[in-house]
């Protein structure tokens, strides 16, 4: 019997969503009524009925409340099901006093709001059988009955009328029949279609993750090979090139899979915006300078120095959009152009990026903010990229409370335009730098453990760590981790998130739980960066982060800060 209480406040619930909906469209009903036929003497018993239906609207709404809201709605499923049969019985009774006034007129209208009743049950029932009986029965008693309580029990059209209610009744059996069905077959669509992007979007967040371990080698070895003498060192640009690209990639990808399965989150802190806008085109205008295109800013110097916001994703929608327009020109220049004004809750910043490549045509800017779209074949094949760029800036704008339009600008070229809300900011306290500790206070070869199940991580981590004179000791899993650290005190732990069996976050769980590691410092090494995923780490007691591919210069001031703390 508990199984059957439980499918059925599975199957109850959309009804009592939908039902909940249509309480305003009964309550507009009831207003009709009153207005148009409260004021005829004949209609005295409307009072009556309009208290009694109040009181019954009120009970199945408290029901609702408490069924949608109870941690084990099978309990309360009952409920529901008595107040829906109440509401009908209610409602439906107004038709009998309207058939008995006797008038043609008066039948038809019994029997509108009858036939009325019904539609609304059936759309409420939302394919539940139980809950559309319930909503309906009192109808259909009624509309037999009407002929029988309204004295046309003699009259010669009276057996006509109850056999048009018979087929009346049968139809609407075939049409709830039919329409379970077509809400069935368009949930299962529904569950399906987002069990296959939630699969989607975990596959490439897993490979997203795992190309990451050997682009970290690759980027690494990169390096090396550029810092020693007698390398080629064009060969070795070569490589870190190609890994820089395919990192770029791998971010596209992995950030539209966290967009599509919205667990992609920005934050809201204060950032110098001029300085941010200035290392945006300097960090450009290298490989402006490399196309012989000039690369300009403009309206800096008008901008408040400090407002706040979201300066890793503005950061992130200007490198796409500087990357576009340098790539499409050909030759002319590039002009980033920014000034604020005033929006709805404060300051509002627009920027416009404007090139003079060959600019844009309509059908290319209603596709230009489509995944995946790259404006035409020819477009892949001579720029590359995958077409993610300005999707993801798009959808970033919007997360931001923002907007990012495009058009083809009046000189030729294009313009592309970001508003984004840029209220005050206010700059950060002043550090007394004396009292900062330097570098010199780190203890002479800190002893860390490297916590990785690739084995080319644990290679390429300590490659690095020792060549800043750490010692280092690894571990390929969770589990050996937490026994090495049950035997030795270490100065810092570098932790891979995701591993098989115990992951990175429950292994910090445990080393804080007891042990001689509990205080450690934990560096967590991972390649999702989400403020959730960042949240969880920091909830299990990591003390820091650094993403993979893990570069040098971001490993020693995540490890041997941590160190020197």
């Amino acid at each position: 019997m508990t199984k059957f209480w439980d499918s059925l406040a599975v199957a109850y619930r959309p009804a009592a969503v939908s039902r909940r909906s249509q309480v305003p469209l009964r309550l507009f009903v009831i207003l009709v009524l009153c207005v148009t036929m409260a004021w005829r003497q004949s209609f005295g018993f409307l009072l009556g009925w309009t208290v009694a239906y109040l009181l019954a609207q009120v009970a199945e709404m408290l029901a609702l409340r408490r069924f949608l809201a109870h941690p084990r709605p099978a309990a309360t499923v009952g409920l529901n099901l008595v107040t829906d049969l109440l509401m009908a019985t209610v409602f439906g009774w107004m038709a009998i006093p309207l058939w008995t006034l006797g008038t043609p007129v008066a039948a038809a209208s019994a029997t509108l709001l009858i036939s009325g009743s019904i539609l609304t049950a059936l759309m409420g029932a939302e394919g539940c059988f139980i809950a559309f009986l319930s909503a309906v029965t009192p109808h259909v008693i009624y509309l037999f009955a009407l002929p029988l309580v309204g004295g046309s029990i003699g009259d010669s059209v009276t057996p006509y009328f109850l056999i048009g209610a018979g087929l009346f009744a049968l139809v609407l059996a075939l049409v709830f029949s039919w329409s379970k069905r077509a809400m069935l077959a368009e949930r299962s669509a529904r569950l399906t279609a987002e069990a296959q992007t939630a699969a989607k979007s975990a596959f490439v967040a897993m490979i997203s993750h795992e190309l990451r371990t050997p682009m970290n080698a690759l980027l690494n070895g990169a390096s090396t090979l550029e810092r020693q003498a007698g390398a080629d060192r064009g060969a070795a640009t070569l490589i870190a090139d190609a890994g820089a690209m395919m990192k770029t990639l791998l971010n596209d990808l992995l950030d539209y899979s966290k967009i599509e399965a919205g667990r992609m989150g920005v934050e809201v802190v204060d950032y110098d915006l001029p300085r941010l806008l200035r290392d945006s085109v300097l960090l450009w205008r290298g490989v402006a300078r490399s196309k012989d295109i000039k690369l300009e800013l403009k309206g800096v110097k008008t901008l408040p120095s400090w407002v706040r916001g979201d300066p890793m994703r503005l950061r992130q929608i200007l490198n796409n959009l500087l990357s576009n327009a340098i790539k499409f020109t050909a030759e002319g220049g590039v002009v980033l152009s920014v000034a604020m004004r005033d929006g709805p809750v404060g300051g509002e910043v627009v920027i416009d990026v404007v090139d003079t490549g060959p600019g844009l045509t309509e059908d290319q800017i209603d596709r230009l903010f489509v995944a995946y779209d790259q404006l035409g074949v020819g477009t892949a094949r001579s720029f590359g990229g995958t077409g993610l760029g300005l999707a993801i800036s798009h959808d970033l704008a919007r997360l931001m409370g923002g907007n990012l339009v495009a058009a083809s600008d009046v000189g030729g070229g294009a313009r592309f335009t970001l508003t984004l809300p840029a209220p005050e900011g206010a700059p950060p306290p002043t550090i007394d730098l004396a009292n900062v500790p330097g570098l010199e206070a780190v203890a002479d070869a800190p002893l860390i453990l490297v916590v990785d199940d690739h084995e080319i991580n644990r290679r390429t981590l300590r490659g690095m760590l020792e060549a800043f004179g750490a010692r280092v000791e690894d571990a390929e899993d969770a589990e050996a981790a937490l026994k090495a650290a049950n035997h030795k005190v270490f100065d810092a732990i570098l932790m891979d998130v995701r591993m098989p069996g115990m992951d990175g976050v429950e292994a910090t769980r445990r080393l804080r739980a007891a042990g001689l590691n509990r205080t450690t410092p934990v560096i967590a090494v991972t390649g999702a960066v989400s403020p959730a995923d960042l949240a969880a780490c920091r909830e299990a007691g990591m003390t820091g982060w650094v993403e993979k591919p893990v570069g040098a210069a971001q490993l020693y001031a995540a490890c041997f800060g941590s160190v020197e703390d």
